[in-house]
């Protein structure tokens, strides 16, 4: 009888509670969707779909929030005025928004639909050999509400694959780390019919 172990080759490794496509990660841009339309509250939700290099699976990349505005109604200067500029200045869009929130090209013509926009702009075709430009933290968020759940998250900032943008998400990612800003949920190995102290049954960490 062959003894060998059975494991699909799409199951990701595990080491220690953790997940090989969790982490630094090189990604590729496969999908842009605005959703602003649907909250009243955002002025912006830029969904971006993520795929990591060697996995099958992807994640998401979210811009969202509202302006900080002045009296008259101009946006000012804001965390996601930042992330915005932050993103298009790395994907390679010259436009942004004007200061009632439009979004604008180059040219300061108004783009009624961003997401077209960028799918006809800003991807990059399957199997070219650039395909992983960028380079993203993905980690295990512990649920605001749910402490006992944890959510799949991008760091809303993606930077080039290359040496010194790579040193630099790392370096940034663990100075937030190291303020607490970033408070990633403890993944620790399921241990099935295990007792806590207390008499209740553990449960496994979401992953």
């Amino acid at each position: 009888m062959n003894q060998t172990r059975f494991r699909p080759t799409d199951i990701d490794k595990v080491s220690t509670g953790g997940s090989k496509f969790l982490g630094f990660l090189p990604v590729s841009i496969l999908n842009y969707e605005d959703r602003s339309s649907e909250f009243n509250w955002a002025d912006v939700f830029l969904s971006i779909t993520l795929q990591s290099e060697g996995s099958q699976y992807t994640t998401e990349l979210k811009i969202v929030g509202s302006y900080d505005r002045e009296d008259n109604g101009n946006i000012q200067h804001c965390t996601l005025l930042k992330r915005l500029y932050w993103f298009f200045d790395l994907i390679g869009f010259e436009g942004g928004p004007n200061l009632k929130g439009d979004i604008v090209d180059a040219d300061g013509n108004k783009i009624d639909n961003l997401e077209k926009f960028l799918h006809e702009n800003y991807l990059v075709k399957p199997n070219t050999p650039d395909i992983f430009k960028y380079y993203a933290y993905i980690y295990k968020e512990q649920g605001k509400k749910d402490k006992s759940k944890s959510y799949t998250t991008v760091y809303p900032r993606l930077v080039e694959n290359t040496d010194s943008g790579r040193k630099e998400l790392e370096g940034y990612v663990n100075f937030l780390k190291s303020k607490n800003i970033i408070k990633e949920a403890e993944q620790t190995p399921f241990t099935p019919n295990t007792t806590e102290t207390n008499g209740a049954m553990g449960t496994p960490t979401q992953f």
